[in-house]
């Protein structure tokens, strides 16, 4: 025990330690393969990534439409980095996201430090430890950590928990105040969730009594000037807070037939308040109990116990806030209040549908970081007790090996696109969402006739997807058919699909598609007319679109227009294309007549 204690006193070695343990826990996501979003957003993406653009992603251009919610150009740039050095590599954005992650505990462990001591603790050291191995193993961690596209709130954590370090080493040096400043705005353009750093600052400044201290006003100052600076730069072409729900809660206000206005519009309020109570305990039992997982959770729970334990549970944790408060025990109160304030834009999340599910698991990374150190510290203190040491340190062990159990187990759903979906179309059947991404895994594995079958079940009725929905999925399961040789069929569905929603760009690429291999077959001349046709409407609708670019290439090649072609495949060298099309398109350049008869993806 006493070794322990000594190795524990070390920080460097706890720190190495905490490392190796993050990295060797997630170590099988470096044979995964992208999934979900890191499947269009890097391999297919039609926009390269490009080290020239991060500066035009931090400073946007001003757009009159303002349709996009995120603005994260500290993930654009990982992006950017990673894509240097491991080209469309899974290993190389897959080690980023672990090596991310090892860092993000470091400098977990030495915040815990830093707000233990802050609070006058004794054994800060073995708290701060024991409270960074249960935030390495937490098992609601695997979502951000496994999938590339979770790295955002692996990022903004990192950030976020270099910015808290330095504002508190701040109050001995205002000049950290400049480090602790450049790790919140990093963390605002990883992830918005970092708004809430100024409101983390005051709770811990007024629990260790350093909020009446004058320098406090040049640290909140800045703190402002940054958010001040960060809507404003997010608000050239990306929705604001304020834009986005406004819009949710006027969509969500509507009149209700047979009731008075102010009295549907008290009854919508109440009914966004319990949406928001319902995602709070959600989130909080997910914390307590982190085994019941679901990567696509398609709505809160609104069930009356549900609710009716949520408004005690919060009240309770209020409760014992004050009472540690009162009994100068704060690192209870500060971690709770870390939690609470942490979960509110995830929260707001459900609340104003801003996102394609209200509720998700990767958004308790950073709020963990409050549980754990909660949980840590209890263990710790009931240690130091002689008739609770040994049931305090037997609950200690036993939580950091389930903990680690539960986190390596659920690494294999993440695995490829074809486990992931198989297991959520099992954990939510009543959402398209999760059939129609399985049938596109199968269709990818070559079980086309399975993913008929799963395609069948995303378009059914009484799934009740949305337009563009039922167009996504009919334009799957055309590309289906298109694999099968089933032209006839193939372009069927491409046609529903354009009744589901006109708007949907992509399905008049693949008319262009189906009519350029018509072309091809019947040597006819109407058919390549129509596929240009088609390909000019579906590039109308998407600004950058490689594909479409390169297919137009190909037609003008086989319409006589060599130049016009050349012109198109320079276009898509530099829109941007997957490696598989760069060559056909680099081909296309050095030809006068004629060109490759591959038929485009």
């Amino acid at each position: 025990m006493e070794l322990i204690s000594k190795l524990i006193a070390n920080r460097p070695l706890s720190a190495l330690i905490l490392i190796l343990i993050s990295f060797a826990l997630y170590s099988p996501s470096l044979k995964s393969d992208f999934v979900w979003d890191d499947v269009e957003v890097i391999t297919k993406s039609n926009v390269s990534f490009d080290a020239s653009y991060i500066t035009d992603i931090v400073i946007t251009d001003v757009y009159k439409n303002k349709n996009a919610s995120y603005y994260r150009p500290a993930i654009y740039a990982s992006y950017v980095a990673d894509q240097g050095v491991w080209g469309v590599s899974s290993f190389g954005f897959h080690l980023t996201n672990l090596l991310l992650n090892s860092l993000s505990v470091v400098l977990f462990y030495f915040m815990a430090l830093l707000v233990l001591g802050g609070f006058r603790v004794s054994g800060k050291e073995a708290c701060a430890f024991l409270s960074s191995v249960l935030f390495a193993l937490h098992p609601m961690h695997v979502e951000s950590v496994s999938w590339v596209a979770g790295r955002s709130d692996v990022l903004c954590a990192l950030f976020l928990f270099l910015a808290f370090i330095f504002h508190m080493l701040s109050s001995r040096n205002l000049w950290l105040l400049g480090i602790a400043a450049l790790g919140f705005s990093l963390s605002l353009m990883s992830k918005e969730v970092a708004v809430v750093f100024p409101l983390l600052a005051v709770v811990f400044d007024l629990l260790s009594r350093r909020f009446l201290d004058r320098r406090n006003i040049i640290r909140y100052g800045v703190y402002l000037l940054i958010l001040l600076l960060y809507f404003y730069l997010r608000s050239r072409a990306f929705v604001n807070i304020p834009q986005v729900t406004e819009e949710a809660a006027g969509n969500r206000l509507g009149s209700v037939p047979g009731v008075s206005e102010s009295l549907s519009t008290a009854s919508r309020y109440i009914e966004l308040f319990e949406i928001l109570l319902g995602s709070y305990l959600f989130y909080l039992n997910k914390l307590m109990l982190p085994f019941d997982f679901n990567a696509f959770i398609t709505k809160v729970p609104m069930e009356a116990v549900h609710l009716i334990s949520s408004r005690i549970i919060i009240a309770a944790l209020a409760v014992l806030v004050f009472i540690s408060v009162r009994k100068k025990e704060n690192v209870t109160a500060f971690g709770i209040l870390w939690i609470l304030i942490t979960l509110g834009p995830s929260a707001l999340i459900a609340v104003f549908s801003i996102a394609s599910t209200p509720l998700a698991e990767r958004y308790l990374y950073i709020p963990s970081a409050g549980f754990c150190l909660v949980i840590g510290n209890i263990i710790i203190e009931a240690g130091k007790r002689v008739r609770l040491r040994k049931a305090a340190w037997g609950f200690g062990i036993v939580l950091i090996a389930t903990y680690a159990f539960a986190s390596y187990e659920r690494q294999a759903v993440w695995k490829d696109d074809l486990s992931l979906w198989r297991n959520v179309s099992l954990s939510s059947p009543y959402h398209p969402l999760p059939h129609s991404n399985y049938g596109l895994a199968l269709s990818n594995n070559g079980e086309l006739d399975e993913a008929i079958r799963e395609f069948g079940i995303a378009l059914s009725p009484e799934m009740n997807d949305s337009p563009r929905g039922l167009a996504i999925t009919a334009n799957n399961l055309a590309l289906v058919y298109l694999d099968k040789e089933e032209y006839q069929r193939a372009e069927m569905w491409f046609r529903k699909a354009l009744e589901y929603d006109p708007g949907y760009g992509k399905t008049y690429y693949h008319l262009g598609l189906i009519y350029y291999i018509n072309g091809e077959l019947t040597d006819s001349a109407d058919s390549y007319l129509e596929a240009e046709r088609y390909v000019k409407e579906a590039m109308k609708r998407y600004k950058y679109y490689g594909r479409a670019n390169l297919l137009l290439a190909k037609i003008y090649l086989k319409t006589g227009h060599a130049d016009k072609a050349r012109k198109e495949a320079g276009n898509a060298i530099g829109i941007g294309l997957p490696e598989n099309l760069l060559k056909e398109a680099r081909d296309i350049l050095e030809i006068n007549n004629g060109g490759s008869y591959k038929e485009p993806q």
